[in-house]
């Protein structure tokens, strides 16, 4: 077996592990589930919080469903185990490209939203696009997350428990 990463970049079982970078970008992309979370902790201000960040409830909601793909293939990653043990290994090559579709419909969002304001200048709008293009750049361009995915993909051989 010829190593693709350096050994830091592996687990106890010789898989690839998924790349910092990459769960950074989940967190981005997920930003609205992760203050709707926060927001739900806090029984007392949920509203408050929730208005701080989305003046309508419409913006929330639509913000939800651009970050489902990105949740899925979070999923995905956390239940790679059990998609190992019922041989779904197919289901590790929608990682990648449910996160570039999520972020695509984010950056259409945003400029629909620029477009709505009359392309008048706005620091959130600017500085999502540009971490949407930087997060596009990342997904289509790193070769740790296209050797975790390929590894992934591999079956293995499962050995029942003694």
């Amino acid at each position: 077996m010829k190593l693709l990463l350096p050994l830091k970049y592996y687990d106890e079982a010789g898989r690839v592990k998924p790349p910092i970078s990459l769960y950074w970008v989940i967190l981005f992309l997920c930003r609205s589930l992760v203050i709707l979370a926060g927001s739900l902790s806090s029984q007392q201000y949920s509203k408050e919080l929730l208005a701080m960040f989305y003046a309508d409830s419409r913006f929330l909601y639509i913000n939800i469903f651009i970050a489902l793909p990105t949740f899925v293939a979070l999923l995905i990653m956390g239940f790679r185990e059990k998609l190992w043990q019922k041989n779904r290994v197919w289901l590790f090559t929608l990682i990648i490209p449910l996160m570039i579709f999520s972020c695509i419909v984010d950056v259409a969002y945003h400029l629909f939203v620029a477009n709505l304001q009359h392309w008048q200048f706005s620091w959130v709008i600017a500085i999502t696009l540009i971490a949407d293009v930087f997060c596009l750049y990342f997904l289509s361009k790193d070769k740790h997350a296209s050797f975790m995915v390929f590894d992934w993909r591999t079956k293995v051989a499962v050995t029942p428990d003694n």
